[in-house]
């Protein structure tokens, strides 16, 4: 996907680890020997703009495929699939 700013290329890729945290949650669900209940997947950010945009209640509604990725990321984080935990740019692991 082609998106014009950073803040909604890491909010896309935001959305994309959610579901692949969700896939895991579900994963996790199966086996029978895990203790229940499971802590939601912390997911690391560097942003503060799309962190901010992740945790509000409203859309803009500027973008329909960010519209779409929003509610998906706001019901992760209501069910308690994911929390979204600001990091510094130099702490990010994933960016060298």
């Amino acid at each position: 996907m082609i998106t014009g700013s950073t803040m909604k290329f890491k909010f896309v890729a935001l959305a994309v680890a959610g579901k692949e945290a969700e896939w895991l949650r579900n994963l996790i669900h199966e086996i029978s020997i895990w203790p229940k209940p499971i802590t939601p997947i912390s997911i690391h950010c560097d942003s503060a703009a799309t962190l901010a945009k992740a945790y509000s209640q409203m859309y803009n509604g500027k973008s329909r495929h960010l519209g779409v990725r929003h509610s998906m990321i706001r019901e992760l984080i209501m069910n308690g699939v994911i929390s979204i935990e600001f990091v510094l740019s130099h702490q990010n692991l994933a960016d060298h």
